[in-house]
């Protein structure tokens, strides 16, 4: 009786995951547990057992039903797409806490990727200007940056120049828009990103800020489209799929990167990131590479991303 009731928790906590990758929860529970829906394929695959060694038929068949929708919902990001044939460039991300990154390291991840665009988040005016000092800007000399204080500041940096920059209105963070060529890509839109964090208690913010980012990318003109930053969402989340409209695809899925967590990385869980919210949203490319790599003094890891334009 123990493993039977074992079984029918272990069942239950697969249900709830199934239904929070569906739902769009507002509540400050729902939200974090829709953070780790993906850890749920660990009791799907215990209650499938214990219900096969009971030999509880009908129960077993319900559970290999349900850990199958369960299954499902993931598979798009093990699964990668073909890639064309074309010039293999790299873009990347990094969010700061609060200007706070060890720049220096920041310098060897991007000397190392040797990208043709840059997304930073939380950058404070003191960091914008260690950058602006230092190997980054060389490597990337054209800019579009608004820095703030705390989290609230946003950075752009890319090889080709830009035009038609653009601060998306009324979002509590800073996030900003231009137009570059990047590899194969002439006149690419290019997003950096960073909607408001769904803090516990202070989730209307991330709300706010993910629906404007909503309309915004439903609006884009015709063209590629790179969006990439800290999104503070999962791929579970609802809320954040519903961004993925207007021909947009989200990068994980594209490249077949799987579980690829980026946060939290300080000394909290000992540098062990649970949660994907680093993220890339992509039109007219094909992802064909994810990675990440420890920035000390963030929360995060970069997110290092190679693409092909399609």
């Amino acid at each position: 009786m123990p493993a039977y009731i074992v079984g029918w928790a272990m069942l239950a906590g697969v249900v709830l995951a199934v239904w929070l990758h569906f739902y769009p929860s507002r509540g400050n529970v729902a939200l974090y547990l829709t953070s780790g829906v993906a850890f749920a394929l660990v009791p799907a695959l215990v209650a499938i057992a214990i219900f096969a060694a009971l030999r509880r038929w009908f129960m077993l068949a319900i559970a290999i039903v349900v850990s199958g929708v369960l299954a499902y919902t993931q598979i798009p990001l093990v699964v990668p797409a073909s890639a064309p044939q074309g010039e293999e460039f790299t873009v990347v991300s990094a969010n700061l806490l609060f200007g706070g990154g060890d720049i220096g390291a920041l310098e060897k991840i991007v000397a190392e990727a040797d990208p043709d665009m840059l997304s930073l988040q939380e950058v404070t005016p003191e960091a914008l200007q260690r950058i602006r000092g230092g190997k980054i800007a060389r490597l990337l000399p054209n800019e579009f940056a608004i820095p703030y204080s705390y989290a609230a500041g946003t950075a752009l940096f890319t090889r080709a120049t830009l035009s038609d920059r653009f601060n998306i209105p009324d979002t509590i963070l800073h996030n900003l828009q231009v137009r570059t060529d990047l590899p194969g890509a002439p006149g690419t839109h290019v997003l950096a990103i960073h909607p408001a964090a769904p803090l516990w208690g202070e989730k209307d913010g991330w709300f706010h800020d993910m629906g404007i980012l909503a309309d915004h990318f439903a609006k884009l003109p015709a063209g590629r489209v790179v969006a990439i930053g800290d999104f503070n969402s999962t791929w579970n989340h609802a809320t954040y799929r519903k961004l993925l409209t207007n021909g947009l695809v989200d990068g994980t899925d594209v490249a077949g990167a799987g579980f690829l967590p980026t946060y939290p990385t300080d000394t909290r869980l000992g540098n062990r990131p649970l949660v994907a919210i680093d993220r890339v949203i992509l039109r007219g490319f094909v992802a064909t590479s994810m990675d990440s790599h420890y920035l000390p003094g963030s929360d995060h890891r970069a997110l290092v991303v190679s693409l092909i334009a399609s």
